[in-house]
């Protein structure tokens, strides 16, 4: 992984606005990602979400902060903790690994967020970390 003076200045300022040095972090379309350790999720929110207003007012309103997982379906299901997650599937060819997540139908836009922000955040992240592409299916439920 490589990481540029930018990445780096941001890395810092996240770090001393949170008092909480992330894992990893990509930038995306208009906002940033971090990862951080599931253990100081908390202190990197703030509280009632004080530190992720501080970095929305410094980065831009698409910031995220989601906790860090080893395995590619902990991290899926963490990153989209407040959507149902009905069926995570792996699939690999040679030199190529793909994440499906289906999620109801009725979720879908949560799953998504305000102008693709969220899935474009978690697409990046995923590709970074596990190297592999994500797909967001839906199914309906009743």
């Amino acid at each position: 992984m490589e990481i540029t003076q930018d990445d780096l200045g941001i890395i810092n300022l996240f770090a001393s606005l949170c008092g909480v040095i992330p894992s990893d972090m990509a930038k995306i379309e208009g906002g940033y990602v971090f990862l951080v350790d599931p253990m100081s999720l908390g202190k990197a929110i703030g509280k009632e979400g004080a530190n992720i207003r501080k970095l929305r007012a410094r980065l831009g309103p698409n910031v995220m902060i989601a906790k860090d997982a080893d395995s590619a379906e902990d991290f899926l299901r963490g990153f989209l903790n407040n959507v149902q997650i009905l069926d995570v599937e792996e699939r690999r060819a040679p030199g190529q690994v793909a994440l499906f997540v289906t999620v109801p139908d009725v979720q879908r836009g949560i799953a998504i967020g305000k102008a693709g922000s969220r899935i474009k955040g978690l697409k990046a992240m995923v590709k970074k970390k596990f190297g592999a592409d994500l797909f967001l299916r839906t199914r309906r439920t009743f």
